[in-house]
């Protein structure tokens, strides 16, 4: 057995250090702890100060530069779409709001937005629902489907990249138009057709080319394993590849890599992200990962231009992008305003003496 002494001894040499500890704490070492404790207390501060000036000087940097791309940008984008019929389909949870400036920007490059487009919240959830797969039969018979991105059995989103792409069967001229009432009845895509200045009737012909506006997947974010958001992005993905399969020049964009890093939307946006993964789909499909910013107002309006040209990009600040905004491309000169006219075409008008040939 351990001696009684023995534990006696232990508890006076814990008593004692106890006894030191305080004093020295009280005395000689205090002043060291308390200087050393203030003096990190205060580097904290000033990186604080510094962190804030810093983030002043490039939220007003940022607020610069967008103001100067709203006073140049209408320069840089005039003309570049003069002629061409543009059309905007709006993903479910997307931001209207965002779509303004590109519309804005399309109406001073020379294009015409001949067509509003929005799939239903419901789009998503009805594809694997019977009625939908019955309606998908029906209107297979009278459009020209592409392959669907997985299996062969035509697919809703292949039926709305045809009624958008305007894509019928030999023998059935105006069925994507009878397509197009159909899903519009039931409650999966709203059209939204636009009259021209004086026009006596609407031009319902197919658009020239497509911006596809994402949005509304920001939970991927906090969940990446989300089933129902990863299913709503498959479908999506389902569906820009089946645009680029039918040759509709399109751009996909969404905003994300301008927006504070706190919001549920910050980073760049699923889709954009996806189209980017997919190689065969990102040499058909152009994308912007910015679109909440003047620059990716910009990049969209530019991109469109060059998508009708056959050139393809990605652009913004996000991995994948190859450039914040593309250079202008050659202005396009419309040799016939008639619409309906088979000479109704737009040729390109070569920048600096560079030659391109008409997409």
């Amino acid at each position: 057995m351990v001696d009684f002494r023995y534990h006696l001894v232990s508890l006076v040499a814990v008593f004692i250090a106890l006894a030191v500890g305080i004093v020295l704490g009280a005395g000689p070492l205090r002043e060291g702890i308390s200087d050393t404790l203030d003096e990190e207390v205060a580097q904290l501060r000033t990186e604080r100060t510094e962190l804030r000036n810093e983030l002043a000087t490039l939220t007003a940097r940022a607020a610069a530069k967008d103001e100067a791309l709203e006073l140049v940008g209408g320069r840089a984008v005039a003309g570049t779409l003069s002629g061409s019929r543009v059309a905007v389909l709006t993903l479910p949870g997307a931001d209207r709001n965002r779509v303004a400036g590109v519309e804005e920007r399309v109406d001073e490059a020379g294009g015409s937005l001949v067509l509003r487009a929005d799939l239903d919240d419901d789009w998503e959830r009805a594809v694997a629902e019977d009625d939908v797969a019955a309606l998908v039969t029906e209107l297979s018979a009278s459009l020209a489907l592409p392959e669907p991105r997985e299996g062969d059995v035509p697919t809703l989103a292949t039926v709305v990249a045809a009624t958008l792409a305007g894509s019928d069967q030999d023998t059935q001229v105006g069925a994507w138009l009878a397509a197009g009432d159909r899903l519009e009845e039931q409650g999966l895509l709203d059209l939204t057709w636009q009259e021209g200045p004086g026009a006596q009737i609407t031009d319902r012909r197919p658009p020239d080319v497509l911006l596809v506006v994402g949005g509304g997947l920001g939970v991927l974010a906090q969940d990446p394993e989300d089933e129902q958001a990863l299913a709503a992005l498959e479908t999506r993905l389902d569906l820009v590849d089946a645009l680029a399969a039918l040759e509709l020049p399109t751009l996909v964009a969404a905003p994300g890599t301008e927006t504070d890093p706190t919001a549920p939307s910050a980073g760049t946006d699923p889709l954009v992200v996806a189209v980017r993964d997919d190689n065969a789909v990102a040499d058909a499909v152009s994308t912007v990962d910015n679109l909440e910013s003047a620059a990716g107002v910009l990049a969209g309006t530019l991109g469109l231009a060059w998508e009708l040209q056959q050139e393809t990009g990605h652009y913004g600040l996000g991995d994948g992008a190859q450039a914040p905004v593309p250079a202008p491309p050659p202005q396009r000169l419309v040799t016939s305003p008639v619409p309906g006219d088979e000479a109704d075409v737009t040729e390109p008008v070569p920048d600096d003496a560079a030659t391109t040939t008409s997409p």
